[in-house]
């Protein structure tokens, strides 16, 4: 791995219990002195989607060899398979459960592997704990030997979950729903990826929608048939109550407000529909 490469970790672990610190402590053990970063322990619990999405959105801000260690598990020690992934660039160590889907996206060339717990484990592994006792080890490995298949077989068919709905054309309408509403109360959607002068569309997902010019008067339709204004900045809103459209730091449209948090609108709840067209 390159000198700046890191293991970098996202969990549902949060900071109330002794989770992540034993995520961690493990990771020193096994890589002393080398650096390990927290994304975030704060995902909701079990909620595999979200650890998708951060896994999308954070994935470019690090350097090339980084070693991903994304654990949101609520299958521990069922059935479901560990697995680790080689994308372009990085890696990622997860449970096998759909945590991958939105990085096979990106990046459709990937190898997997199944992870062997009697090759990676330097202890016992608990029936509850895998993160600690099975992901940890596998992710250390992983970024000090490089070589995927050495943590187990190939894994040909990995779970995938299924993809948030974006459709259509710039010139006739994008359709796309509500995907999550962040920390600040943004309803961040599936529609994009946009560039951030709010121009061109280019998709983020392969779900048929085309590229191409947006139109210079868009804006958004909610199902409830509020029309929604497209704006640079969240300062653009004219005042507390007013929605806006803008383009989020990951190129995906999001919706927000002057002050009160956008995703308390009964019809920006997650999963609900939203049209991004010319508005006349």
């Amino acid at each position: 791995m390159g000198n700046a490469a890191v293991v970098a970790c996202i969990t549902d672990f949060g900071s109330s219990d002794y989770y992540a610190g034993a995520l961690r402590g493990v990771l020193s053990s096994l890589l002393p002195g080398m650096p390990v970063v927290d994304i975030t322990h704060g995902i909701p619990a079990g909620d595999i989607r979200r650890a998708a999405m951060v896994l999308w959105e954070a994935q470019p801000s690090f350097p090339e060899g980084t070693v991903f260690l994304a654990v949101v598990d609520p299958g521990v020690g069922s059935a479901r398979r560990p697995a680790a992934f080689r994308f372009p660039g990085c890696c990622v160590v997860c449970p096998d459960n759909g945590t991958a889907t939105f990085l096979i996206e990106r990046y459709p060339q990937f190898d997997a592997a199944e992870i062997d717990p009697q090759r990676v484990a330097a202890g016992p592994v608990s029936n509850t704990f895998h993160g600690r006792d099975l992901f940890a080890p596998a992710a250390a490995r992983l970024f000090r030997e490089r070589d995927l298949l050495r943590l187990g077989p190939a894994l040909v068919d990995p779970v995938r979950l299924p993809l948030p709905r974006l459709a259509g054309e710039p010139g006739t309408g994008l359709d796309g729903e509500v995907l999550y509403i962040d920390h600040f109360g943004n309803a961040v959607t599936s529609i994009g990826a946009i560039s951030f002068d709010g121009e061109i569309f280019e998709p983020w997902l392969r779900t048929g929608a085309k590229p191409g010019t947006l139109p210079a008067r868009a804006g958004v339709l909610l199902a409830d048939g509020t029309a929604i204004p497209f704006r640079r900045t969240y300062t653009d809103a004219k005042d507390d109550a007013e929605l806006i459209a803008l383009i989020g730091g990951s190129g995906l449209l999001e919706i927000a407000s002057g002050n009160a948090p956008a995703g308390a609108t009964a019809a920006l709840l997650p999963g609900a529909p939203v049209r991004l067209k010319a508005f006349l």
